[in-house]
Order: C-alpha cells, then sequence, then structure tokens
C-alpha cells in the first residue's frame, strides 16, 4: 500500500463519512485514507429534517411529514411541509461510506489507532498501530481535543439520552406523526423529555432525553422509560429489541483554537454539531460539502463554514437553558408559538 495520501481522515463517524463520500464523488482520483480504530459501530439513529427528496433516501429509515410537541401548556401538531422529518441508521450510513472508500482505486481504510502527527518537511506524518507511518499534505481530525474536557468558561449543556426501540402485539402508535419533544413526564428541574420516532403501529423508538448540565445514572433513563410506556402510552406488554443511548455536547466552546496548519478538526471535535438542538446529521452533510467545495477551489478549508447570525442565536438559547433549566418546557413551547416551529427548523 502507498502510504502517501493527499488527504487522511481520522475517524468515520458521522462527519468523517460524509466527507470521504463528498471527496469521492467530487474528486474521485484524489489519494484518500481514513483511519478508524472502533471495534463497533454504535447503534444510533440519526434524525434530521429537509425539503423534499435527498441524497440519503435510499438508505432512510422512516420519513415523518407530521409531528407533535407536548408540555403543560398545550399541545402544538407540527405540519411539517415544505420539510419532512427523515431518521437514518447510523451503522448503514458509515458501512455505505466504508464500501465506498474501499471501492476506490485510490483510497484506503485502515482500521488502526493514531497514536500521533508529526510534521516533517511539508507533509505530515501519522503514526499509527497497524502501518506504521503514513503521509497526508492534510489531516482532517474528528478527535475532541481534551481542553474540551476542562474548559470552564463556554456554556455547556449535555444533551444526553438512553432509547428503546420497543415491538408490541397491539396496535399502539401513528406510524405517520413523530413526536419532538413531549414534556408530560420529566425528571424535576431539568429540561427533560421524551422523544418517539413510531416506525409502524407495533415499532418504535422511544428516548428519555436531558437537555442539562449533568448526566444522570443509567438506571435512571430506564425508570422514566418504563414509567412513559406504561402511564403515557398505556402500554403493558412490549418486547425491547434494540437499546441506544449517547452524549452530545451542546456548547458556545471555541473549537477553533484546535486547528493548526493542514490540521483541522472536524465534527464534534471541529463545533460542527448545532449548540442549541444537539443536531448535526443535516449540518454536517452542509459543511462537508462546503469544506470539499473549498479544497476544490484551492481556499482555506473553514471558509463559510460557519454563519455568525446563526452563532448568536444559538448562544442566547443555550443560555438561556443553562441559566433556566426547570423552564425548559415554557421556553420551548413559547418559543415555538412565538418564531412559529417552521422558523425553528429553518435556524
Amino acid at each position: 500500500m502507498d502510504h502517501h495520501f493527499d488527504i487522511a481522515i481520522i475517524g468515520l463517524g458521522c462527519a468523517g463519512s460524509h466527507i470521504a463520500l463528498e471527496l469521492l464523488q467530487q474528486c474521485p482520483d484524489i489519494k484518500l485514507v481514513v483511519i478508524d480504530n472502533a471495534p463497533t459501530v454504535l447503534h444510533k439513529k440519526w434524525s434530521y429534517w429537509e425539503k423534499d427528496s435527498g441524497k440519503w433516501d435510499h438508505m432512510t429509515l422512516k420519513k415523518w411529514n407530521y409531528g407533535l410537541f407536548k408540555s403543560a401548556q398545550g399541545i402544538i401538531e407540527l405540519d411539517m411541509n415544505p420539510y419532512v422529518y427523515k431518521t437514518i441508521n447510523s451503522v448503514d450510513f458509515i458501512a455505505f461510506a466504508k464500501a465506498k472508500l474501499q471501492q476506490s482505486n485510490h483510497s484506503s481504510f485502515i482500521n488502526s489507532t493514531v497514536t500521533s502527527i508529526d510534521k516533517k518537511n511539508e507533509e505530515l506524518q501519522i503514526i499509527n498501530h497497524t502501518n506504521g507511518i503514513i503521509h497526508a499534505k492534510v489531516i482532517l481530525d474528528s478527535r475532541i481535543d481534551n481542553q474540551f474536557f476542562k474548559d470552564q468558561k463556554a456554556i455547556t449543556l449535555q444533551q444526553h439520552f438512553k432509547g428503546w426501540t420497543i415491538e408490541t402485539t397491539d396496535d399502539h402508535f401513528n406510524p405517520e406523526c413523530f413526536t419532538m419533544m413531549d414534556y408530560s413526564l420529566r425528571d424535576r428541574g431539568t429540561t427533560s423529555f421524551t422523544y418517539i420516532l413510531p416506525y409502524s403501529t407495533k415499532k418504535a423508538l422511544i428516548e428519555f432525553t436531558y437537555f442539562s448540565p449533568d448526566l444522570v445514572m443509567d438506571t435512571t433513563y430506564e425508570e422514566y422509560l418504563k414509567r412513559y410506556i406504561n402511564e403515557q402510552l398505556n402500554i403493558k406488554e412490549y418486547k425491547i429489541v434494540e437499546i441506544e443511548k449517547g452524549i452530545i455536547p451542546m456548547t458556545t466552546y471555541n473549537f477553533d483554537r484546535h486547528h493548526s496548519q493542514n490540521i483541522y478538526k472536524i465534527g464534534t471535535a471541529g463545533g460542527w454539531v448545532k449548540p442549541s438542538t444537539g443536531y448535526s446529521f443535516k449540518m454536517t452533510e452542509k459543511k462537508a460539502a462546503t469544506l470539499v467545495r473549498n479544497y476544490l477551489n484551492g481556499l482555506p478549508l473553514l471558509t463559510d463554514l460557519f454563519t455568525k447570525r446563526f452563532s448568536i442565536y444559538d448562544s442566547s438559547m443555550l443560555s438561556v437553558l443553562h441559566d433556566f433549566n426547570d423552564d425548559g418546557p415554557t421556553f420551548f413551547h413559547r418559543y415555538m408559538i412565538t418564531i412559529t416551529y417552521k422558523d425553528y427548523l429553518n435556524f
């Protein structure tokens, strides 16, 4: 194997997969290597909204044209038009990207751990356990810098959750309508809610989610899931067929400080997660396209990757949720009514 590449991507997650697929489509002759050491791919559902059809519809797990928002102030019915809410399985998306890499004559996938990055002459050296040294002109690194976890100045919440995909014997779900947020049952003093993706009348993903500074015990999510399924959905018998959990940082932290010459942070490590919502799949698709376009046009890779106006909106919303975490349900209800949820989707 040739150990010299134009671009090296560290990590084949959401961002690494998007960038790899965009590079392979826009410049198929590029010499690209992706290095990832994940022993298994975590089963997660990546949800997003877009107008009409999209480039990932061939692997979309489910689509919804309608949604619900529930709180003590009432129920808001969400007609998503012109948007469509979609969800995709992370395993399928990453496998698709990996297959495309392996089909390319100029690209490689290496299952290994990166131990260090050094600069030698005009090239960067990536030292890893499997192949020794890989040379690249540009490195896109999805590993979060340790300074983020030590920072005390940025406003940071955690979107943390646990979800069960359940199957029932009887019909309990409306597969045409998902639940964005249901605050009928929540952990007192926190912005916590239930999120539901119904795949059929008898199968749905049910997640209990927090937007909060602190994490909780695993048993806490499970207790609220059990209560919601029993008390709110009135389901007494069900089978758990899949479990997923995650932690997504919602933060104003300045990730730009961790870029260096020809080494760029991507994905969560680069601040690609929308701070006020935790959504990242569609945003990552757009940023990957912008980054690749910049590369092909000889522009600085980070040109036009972020919009200052949206950053101000995100910071304001995050500040409110951080300082008044107990008022999250009221805040989101008023927000949806005041600006309309379609403005929220566009934002």
